[in-house]
């Protein structure tokens, strides 16, 4: 019957609507307590071991979640003024709990300055950087002295360089590894923190225009800034293909160049395409799916992940 089709129809699409509505509210509410980004990073900091052929230390991992957390968690209280522009649902959400995001934000911090004391003083150093680098991006603290986050290009390496150096030196703070297995893990996670960065940027570009944050995008435009992360990529797949070449990290070949890949299509993807609820899944999510393929790939095949 026409009408009893059309009539369930209609129940079907409501019911499809309404399972999207909420997993894109509950998107949004995680993404928005920073949880989503910590989850996000605390699978890169596990990538990273895996690289190093290192057990996973699971309380360092815990303190990355927490040392996320709280980071970006501040950020977001400072950038409000920038966010109203660029991100409406995230800041009506934070200025409506600002007060148990702003606390909950300097407790998980005290817990894992906790954890790395535990840990020694390389472990408490690491943790301390992003904090360090956190005030000096969103504060001003002279008046004289523009924040890192208003000076060219600063920013996009300061975001970065926060991001690289806990995921490159955690899971080796007390061991030892080949200076050249460093410094490339050293410039893959740079070199993804950056374009990953930058990408956001480029949703953000109308917002930062107006308020005068001189990011790549508002400088280079959109045009030039995909040129550029297209670039910086192609020179870490280069770099990948060189150490799978050398015969180094043969177990994640697979999870290395799927990575390479990934991010041309998002790059590209992105340009196109400015939905930031997109980007954090695909972009941020990219380390979850990471480390799945990884243990996969570990699972069918365990043999050392490097070799010297």
């Amino acid at each position: 019957m026409p009408g009893v089709n059309s009539y369930l129809k209609i129940i079907e699409t409501s019911l499809k609507n309404s399972s999207y509505e909420f997993f894109r509210r509950f998107f949004i509410i995680i993404s928005s307590s920073s949880l989503f980004i910590a989850m996000s990073g605390c699978f890169k900091t596990y990538f990273s071991f895996s690289l190093y052929c290192t057990p996973p230390i699971f309380p360092l991992l815990i303190t990355t979640f927490l040392v996320i957390y709280s980071v970006y968690g501040l950020n977001k209280i400072t950038d409000i003024k920038e966010d109203q522009l660029n991100n409406p649902h995230r800041t009506s959400l934070i200025l409506k709990y600002k007060k148990l995001f702003k606390y909950s934000a300097g407790f998980t911090y005290f817990l894992a300055v906790l954890i790395a004391c535990f840990y020694g003083w390389k472990v408490l150093l690491i943790i301390l950087f992003p904090l360090l680098t956190g005030i000096l991006y969103s504060k001003k603290l002279h008046p004289n002295i523009p924040r890192l986050k208003n000076i060219f290009p600063v920013k996009s390496i300061t975001v970065a360089l926060s991001w690289t150096v806990g995921n490159t030196f955690l899971p080796i703070v007390n061991g030892k590894t080949n200076l050249q297995i460093i410094l490339f893990i050293f410039y893959f996670f740079f070199t993804k923190s950056f374009i990953n960065t930058v990408l956001f940027d480029l949703t953000d570009l109308k917002g930062d225009k107006e308020v005068g944050v001189r990011t790549i995008p508002v400088i280079m435009g959109p045009e030039r800034t995909i040129l550029l992360l297209l670039f910086l990529n192609s020179t870490m797949s280069i770099l990948i293909m060189i150490c799978i070449f050398c015969g180094l990290f043969k177990l994640l070949r697979l999870p290395l160049i799927f990575c390479s890949i990934y991010c041309y299509l998002y790059i590209i993807y992105f340009y196109r395409t400015k939905n930031r609820l997109r980007m954090e899944i695909l972009v941020d999510g990219e380390w979850i799916l990471l480390v799945l393929i990884s243990l996969l790939t570990m699972h069918f095949n365990p043999i050392p992940a490097i070799e010297f």
